[in-house]
């Protein structure tokens, strides 16, 4: 009998190792948390185009966008653990909802294998370009002496834009009313329109309208000026040290996936996010590429999972 089931668990053994080995045979899912023609969407076309010449099998983009991501990474959390379903998700879905919402379909750190931070994508504090608000400060004077007045659009509680203006209500003790939004393309809508004061958006999503001429662009959220905007003046410059509200988009497989084969994905990542044609297709839309993988990937995130939870205490967030 002992005999039996060690030769069932040596078989075993050397069948994960025989599909690590030919892995993979198949096309790839590969889901994303965004919507079609966002920075979301593109950053994974991008990165499938190479990854798909690397492993010799089709890498399939899925969009699955809605519920702060929630929809897309619950299908990731349920796919298969066979290597062949792949997940891009945010910091925002992966971590920062952990704290927002009350009960979460997935649990992050036990559903789910991190395979590379594939992405880092700033975030810019964006008015209507013919705004009388020139600069921060003028902002800030505006929701000091007219309570109310300033408006700002998100995508709701928790989201980065929401966390970044609920970090400078606390700060400066003033009085701004968030509009929630189902996509930042209608928020910005609202900016032209003079309907919406101001957002925190995507520097990606917003860099375009900011070179046109229809927004200005008072500060970078982030420590370090952007070299794309190098005028504007982080939050670091304006009395804020270590404001850093930087969104990560990370690949991960479901927990349960061979490690053998979570190694190689690991390593096709890096070998792909160091290509130089992926590199330039990155810069275009402003996003920085990512440097971990694995056990530095799963580390870095279990760090945020920290930092996170202090920021999202301290601004008294309510819970959806």
């Amino acid at each position: 009998m002992k005999k039996s089931i060690c030769m069932l668990a040596a078989a075993v053994l050397l069948a994960a190792d025989a599909s690590a080995q030919t892995y993979p045979t198949r096309p790839i899912r590969f889901i994303t948390v965004a919507a079609p023609g966002t920075v979301g969407d593109i950053i994974p076309r991008v990165v499938s185009q190479e990854l798909a010449v690397r492993l010799k099998q089709p890498v399939v983009v899925e969009n699955r966008p809605g519920g702060s991501g929630l929809v897309g990474a619950t299908a990731g959390a349920h796919s298969a653990p066979d290597g062949y379903n792949l997940l891009l998700s945010t910091s925002g879905t992966m971590i920062v909802n952990t704290f927002v919402y009350s009960k979460m379909p997935f649990d992050s750190q036990k559903d789910f294998e991190p395979v590379a931070l594939v992405a880092s994508v700033p975030l810019v504090l964006v008015v209507n370009a013919s705004s009388p608000l020139k600069t921060y400060k003028d902002l800030i004077a505006m929701a000091k002496s007219r309570p109310g007045a300033v408006t700002y659009g998100s995508l709701g509680n928790g989201s980065t834009a929401n966390i970044s203006a609920s970090i400078l209500k606390k700060a400066e003790g003033v009085d701004m009313i968030q509009v929630p939004y189902k996509g930042a393309t209608d928020a910005l809508k609202d900016i032209f329109a003079d309907r919406l004061t101001m957002m925190f958006d995507f520097i990606g999503s917003s860099l375009p309208h900011i070179r046109s001429g229809k927004l200005r662009a008072l500060a970078v959220a982030k420590s370090t000026r952007l070299d794309v905007l190098p005028d504007v003046p982080s939050m670091a410059e304006l009395g804020y040290p270590g404001f850093d509200t930087t969104m990560f988009y990370g690949a991960y497989v479901p927990a349960g996936t061979p490690r053998d084969i979570v190694a190689r994905l690991g390593e096709e990542f890096r070998a792909v996010l160091g290509n130089a044609s992926v590199r330039e297709k990155f810069a275009a839309i402003v996003v920085e590429p990512g440097d971990l993988t694995g056990e530095r990937f799963a580390a870095y995130q279990t760090a945020q999972f920290g930092r996170w939870k202090e920021i999202i205490k301290s601004l008294d967030i309510p819970a959806e």
